[in-house]
């Protein structure tokens, strides 16, 4: 699929479709919230946005399309109600099933520009393959990673903020770089952010925390102390969580 850049600000004009979507949802009148719905897969997890369409947040490794196609259906969740994969950065165990997911639902994907080349590539920071990460994380947790095909062309790449309204989703993208240059964060309307892995727990159930593997630890500090200016409720990363706004707030609210 050919990649077209988003639009500053947001992601209008992307399809017909998308229009479609935002003129649904200005009839829709609004009578609840956004559901925001985790999907475990083992040492990463995914999530499932459900509003007036549908936003999947994030992969997991290359074979974790089964899994997560099937929390879709268990939700009630038509795979052609998913209008967007948006990956939160371009590390291969938040990538790994962009391709498969594509396919599998219609939806594009979708990723900052600074971390698009590494996503197209296969590799992260570590210049590893893409195929090559799962697998050792698989080994750490007694769980091998099927083999992947390599790096994931993105069909829309972010360069700023993005309103998600066009994806019939109510929420908005914000870069949120540090442990990435490309990482973003998802703000859901009702007081939810989702967050990749810009903090992280060292055990289920753990504290927040930046993680030990930043690119930019300033980057990331500035990042964390952005999203909480904006009050969350509640706080999804995919190692770890989810946490309380106050309880990060508490813990790390002067960025540290």
């Amino acid at each position: 699929m050919k990649t077209t850049e988003s639009d500053p600000g947001d992601f209008a004009g992307r399809r017909g479709t998308a229009r479609a979507l935002a003129q649904k949802t200005e009839r829709t009148a609004v009578r609840y919230l956004p559901a925001v719905i985790p999907v475990p897969l083992g040492l990463t997890s995914a999530f499932i946005v459900r509003d007036h369409s549908v936003l999947l947040i994030d992969t997991g490794n290359p074979g974790d399309e089964r899994a997560i196609l099937a929390a879709v259906k268990k939700a009630g969740i038509s795979p052609d109600e998913v209008s967007l994969i948006l990956v939160t950065h371009g590390h291969p165990n938040n990538y790994g099933s962009a391709d498969a997911l594509r396919e599998l639902t219609g939806a594009p994907v979708a990723v900052h520009e600074a971390d698009a080349d590494a996503m197209r590539l296969g590799f992260d920071g570590l210049r590893l393959p893409a195929r090559i990460i799962p697998r050792l994380i698989g080994l750490a947790s007694g769980r091998i990673a099927g083999p992947g095909s390599g790096g994931v062309e993105p069909d829309i790449v972010i360069r700023s903020p993005a309103d998600l309204t066009a994806f019939g989703v109510r929420g908005r993208v914000l870069p949120t770089p540090g442990h990435t240059p490309g990482s973003v964060s998802v703000l859901v309307a009702g007081g939810t952010v989702i967050i990749g892995d810009l903090l992280s727990a060292l055990f289920a159930g753990g504290r927040p925390r930046l993680p030990f593997r930043m690119d930019n630890p300033v980057a990331a500090h500035r990042s964390l102390r952005t999203l909480l200016a904006f009050g969350p409720e509640q706080v999804y990363a995919a190692h770890g969580g989810p946490w309380r706004g106050a309880e990060v707030l508490r813990r790390l609210g002067n960025g540290r």
